[in-house]
């Protein structure tokens, strides 16, 4: 399993100097149809300016090899501009791959609203000790993210010094950064942050290990043993319910394993289908009808 040796030394690789390879290959697009009369050269600058600086830069000293990158997508939909001030919209995708497949899963499905400060051919650099300005700090802060919600599929809390610097990133973000970066609130980068390094907010990342690891990673050698592991699993949404109603890894979930599940149920009994619906139901009572494929998909 690729990145599994250094999913045990993680501490320790971080030390290593001679160890360094970028672990993201992030694609990106870019729609600025709603910004009329702007040459379209900045943009597509800005697009070669953000790739290369989530691509080329060192998130940590791990050594990866090129088939062990992470996959991940950025879209920004441009909505405005005045002078070098941007606002847009901006949908972060992930993905790791299922062993023994061909197939990817979908680890991370966000949107937000996005306003930085941008000019045409600026150099995007990351400097971890001053964080003030918002473009290449909402960068880097989700590209530990993702490397850290990928690292916990492969190992149990694999990914939580990913999700400290994430925090490190944010907790100097607040008050200066805007409201992305506000405390006590569930959908911004602090909600996001917070509910990956709370302690007392566990379940998810747990989720996640026996999910992925144990349950999606066995499939290929014994479906039923994988999806009883997957079944086990998803019991860990109603204590994260209770602990975070309103947990954005709640809603991360739904979006980025509704349609999955739905393949992974086609083939089980029928009274499988149904206690997975109801529990989901329960967790997601408005979702009923995204959900109801797992009752009546047969393949």
């Amino acid at each position: 399993m690729r990145r599994s040796v250094f999913l045990i030394v993680c501490m320790i690789v971080f030390a290593l100097p001679n160890a360094i390879t970028q672990e993201l290959n992030c694609r990106l697009q870019i729609n600025s149809r709603q910004i009329a009369g702007t040459d379209n050269t900045i943009y597509e600058n800005f697009k070669k300016s953000v790739e290369t600086f989530m691509n080329s830069t060192q998130w940590s000293n791990l050594q990866l090899k090129n088939n062990e990158k992470i996959e991940c997508s950025m879209v920004f939909v441009f909505k405005a501009r005045e002078g070098d001030t941007h606002t847009c919209e901006m949908q972060i995708q992930s993905q790791r791959p299922v062993y023994g497949t061909t197939l990817t899963t979908s680890l991370l499905n966000m949107k937000e609203d996005l306003e930085f400060e941008y000019a045409e051919n600026k150099v995007l650099t990351f400097n971890e000790s001053l964080i003030d300005d918002n473009l290449t700090a909402t960068l880097a802060f989700w590209a530990y993210v993702i490397i850290g919600l990928d690292f916990d599929s492969f190992s149990k809390y694999g990914g939580t010094v990913f999700f400290q610097k994430a925090q490190e990133i944010a907790n100097m973000a607040q008050g200066s950064l805007g409201e992305l970066w506000a405390g006590q609130e569930d959908k911004n980068h602090w909600g996001w942050i917070n509910a990956l390094t709370d302690e007392n907010q566990p379940a998810m990342r747990t989720l996640s290990y026996n999910y992925h690891r144990n349950g999606l990673d066995e499939m290929h050698k014994d479906p039923e043993k994988g999806r009883l592991q997957i079944t086990q699993s998803l019991s860990e949404l109603k204590a994260a319910k209770q602990v975070k109603p309103r947990s954005p890894l709640l809603a991360n979930f739904l979006d980025t394993k509704a349609d999955e599940l739905i393949n992974i149920y086609s083939k089980a009994t029928v009274q499988e289908k149904q206690n997975v619906y109801n529990l989901l139901t329960e967790i997601y009572p408005a979702s009923g009808n995204r959900l109801q494929g797992i009752k009546s998909r047969q393949q």
